[in-house]
């Protein structure tokens, strides 16, 4: 075979590797985004229709309390 067939292929494999890396890094990329997209869409889902769940969220991150409770905090 010609040299720079050898070379041509060996270049063009690269090519064709570096673009399948690739690939299957942005399959993966979208695999996770959409799992990620699903559990986002049950917790608008959980917000949306559960008020048990909106309670445990306003109490967990932000700190309210319902009315006559009191936050009695120990140390640091």
């Amino acid at each position: 075979m010609n040299l720079c067939f050898l070379i041509f292929i060996g270049i063009r494999g690269k090519n064709y590797y570096s673009a399948y890396k690739t690939l299957k890094f942005y399959e993966s990329e979208i695999l996770r985004l959409k799992k990620e997209n699903k559990i986002l869409a049950e917790k608008i889902d959980r917000i949306k229709n559960d008020p048990f769940y909106i309670e445990k969220l306003l109490r967990e991150n932000y700190g309210m309390i319902k009315e006559g409770e009191y936050i009695i905090k120990l140390g640091d």
